[in-house]
């Protein structure tokens, strides 16, 4: 019989081996997944939505620059400039997706952390790709535009923009007319804003008269931008509350029904509802009561009361109906919800297109104040972030819901766009 006098120290350094390398395993997994690394994630992550929020902010100076050079639409803009700025704003894209998977991102925070990284280093070049082509533009304004042509274009903005959009005071009078306050306020705080946009502009270009180098051709095209966004604000609550008004009764009618056969199936069968459904289902038809009670004079409450009764009835009967009456109901609630989630959208991108910011600045670095906004008055950068990935997810649930071809998964997805607005 062979001599096994070996076997026995080897077969316990391998046994010792094999434990140490579990042991150093398990500690980096732990460490990977411990409280500091997830708090380095989260710090990592909240550093790639800065750099987002900075890139963001020059994509839009970036904007502002090619509008006020007359160079938006113009034939004689090169090629390459007209290039670099699209990638920029498909970098910005790309920026918001990335940064949305991250924050969803559950896994490994060690591995969540140098993505943000990665990402955070990704937005930074990209913003001094966009400081390069603001100098590219600014050298070719100097050598294609002069300040007079310059200030004959932006009057010429001004006004197109108010030809088109034309007085919005008869939109509102319309509005305060049929219905109450909360159906028209907001198109007549906009109204006001557009009006002392527009003086600011007509202010601005007045200067630029006189002093061609005071950077008032950007104030005014900053001015000018503002007013064409509160001038659609006032039309898209034209239009909204004239689609509530048109669509509210047969919506509250049809609800009220569904809710009443609701609170049947939840009576006859408890068990396969969400506990204390029948309650709360009673609940959700006397707010529909008294969304009939007004719906002449307060027609979009009443159409959002009943995309919001319609999403709490499908969570308390829960595996209570059949699929096809799931079916039935997701192709009944989705107008509805559609509406409520694009109108929210509408109001959101108002605050965050409108005053993204207290300044702006030339091509030469130099700070100008936005029309009718205070430094002070601001918001901080991270409620910026907040509200511009708020926006971005209801846009990208909203195209789901646009894409989907199947009604429940449409519904599950412009319920999602609305709830990240409410």
């Amino acid at each position: 019989m062979p001599d096994l006098a070996w076997a026995v120290p080897t077969a316990i350094a391998l046994v010792a081996a094999t434990l140490v390398v579990a042991v150093v395993v398990i500690a980096v997994r732990v460490q990977r997944r411990s409280p500091h690394s997830r708090a380095a994630a989260g710090r990592a992550v909240s550093g790639a939505a800065a750099a987002l929020l900075a890139l963001d902010d020059d994509v839009d100076d970036l904007d502002l620059a090619f509008e006020a050079a007359d160079a938006l639409d113009a034939y004689d803009v090169p090629t390459e400039l007209r290039r670099a700025r699209t990638t920029a704003h498909r970098a910005r894209d790309r920026g918001f997706d990335d940064l949305l998977v991250l924050e969803a991102d559950t896994g490994v925070a060690a591995r969540r952390r140098d993505q943000a990284r990665r990402l955070h280093e990704a937005l930074d070049a990209q913003r001094k790709r966009v400081s390069a082509v603001r100098t590219r533009l600014a050298e070719w304004e100097r050598e294609n535009r002069s300040p007079a042509g310059l200030l004959a274009a932006a009057r010429r903005r001004r006004d197109d923009l108010v030809a088109t959009s034309g007085d919005p005071e008869p939109l509102v009078d319309a509005l305060r007319a049929r219905f109450d306050d909360d159906d028209w306020s907001g198109a007549a705080v906009a109204t006001d804003r557009a009006r002392s946009a527009l003086a600011d502009a007509d202010d601005a270009l007045r200067r630029a008269e006189g002093d061609v180098e005071g950077g008032h051709i950007v104030r005014a095209t900053v001015a000018l931008r503002l007013a064409a966004r509160y001038l659609r604000e006032v039309e898209d609550g034209h239009r909204i509350a004239l689609q509530a008004a048109g669509n509210a009764d047969a919506e509250v009618a049809a609800a009220r029904a569904e809710i009443r056969e609701a609170i049947d199936v939840a009576t006859a069968r408890p068990q396969a509802c969400r506990p204390g459904a029948a309650e709360r289902l009673r609940a959700a038809a006397v707010e529909l009561d008294d969304a009939a009670a007004a719906v002449s004079r307060r027609p979009r409450e009443a159409v959002a009361t009943v995309a919001r009764v319609r999403e709490e009835r499908d969570e308390l009967l829960d595996a209570a109906v059949s699929m096809r009456r799931r079916v039935e109901a997701a192709r009944t609630a989705l107008p509805g919800t559609l509406a409520c989630a694009r109108a929210a959208l509408a109001a959101a991108e108002t605050v965050a297109e409108a005053a993204p910011r207290a300044t702006a600045e030339t091509a030469d670095g130099t700070a100008i104040h936005a029309a009718d906004e205070k430094r002070d008055e601001a918001p901080n950068d991270a409620d910026r972030i907040a509200q511009r990935l708020r926006v971005e997810r209801a846009r990208r649930h909203l195209a789901e819901a646009r894409a989907a071809t199947d009604a429940t998964q449409a519904l599950t997805a412009a319920r999602a766009a609305w709830s990240a607005l409410r």
